[in-house]
Order: C-alpha cells, then structure tokens, then sequence
C-alpha cells in the first residue's frame, strides 16, 4: 500500500512539473501580427498639374514630391495586430533607402513607369526601398 502511494504521489509531482512547464506558454499566446510587410507599386509619374484617371499615391524621395498614377499595388504578409487584415493605404509615402536607388526614382520623368519593391510596417507610411525600376517614359 505504501509503494502503491508512493507511486501516486510521484505521478502527481510530474503532472503538476509538466503543468508547470506548458501553462505559460498556453497563456501568453502572441496575436499574430506581421512586423513588415512587402509592398509592391507601379504607376506612371504624373506631370505637376495634370488631371489624373485613377488611383494616385504621393512618393516623397530626397524632399522632392512625385505623384504617380497606381496600376497595380500588391501587399504582401499584411497582417495587423489579432490576425486582421490592414486595411489603410497612406496616400503618401514617404521613400527611404540607398542613396543609389533613391536617386534612381528622384531622376523619373513624366509618364515614366516606376516600380518599387519595398517593405514597411503596416499600413505604415515610411517605405523602405529594396529595388526600384524605371521603364522608358511613355509618349502622349
């Protein structure tokens, strides 16, 4: 009988060792949420002053504004706090990275097709350029 409890009580000691050892991390669960996420833009720079069809977005570059005109924004890995998706695109953006790539998309022209892959907090406003590339500009 003693043997019988002595069993017992070391069963208990390990369940409540091992309850011990899992309960915190069940506890302190983490929301998943994305510290960055990848954007990638393409649109045509716009001439100062001219009427723009569509979705445009302002890329502020080297204190210098260049407005574009959106053909296609991709988000990639956008998820915000508790799993939900972000939602908010900031209507400029402010464009950080190598001195060589900033002063790729500062040289833009008019009508010129820039695409941009960076990455950013979510729905975050400052982006962080990892390629930056320029097509031909388009003649009107």
């Amino acid at each position: 009988m003693a043997s019988e409890m002595a069993i017992i009580e070391r069963a208990v000691r390990l369940a409540a060792g091992l309850a011990f050892l899992v309960a915190p991390a069940a506890a302190h669960e983490t929301p998943r949420t994305a510290i960055r996420e990848l954007v990638r833009l393409q649109g045509y720079v716009v001439p100062p002053g001219e009427a723009v069809d569509g979705e445009t977005l302002t890329v502020a570059v080297g204190g210098r504004d260049l407005r574009m005109r959106l053909v296609d924004r991709q988000v990639f890995i956008a998820v915000g706090a508790a799993g939900r998706g972000t939602t908010s695109e900031p209507a400029r953006l402010v464009i950080r990275g190598e001195r060589a790539l900033l002063a790729r998309l500062g040289d833009a022209g008019p009508r010129q097709r820039v695409t941009l892959l960076g990455e950013r907090r979510p729905g975050g406003s400052d982006l962080f350029v990892a390629a930056v590339d320029l097509c031909p500009p388009t003649r009107r």
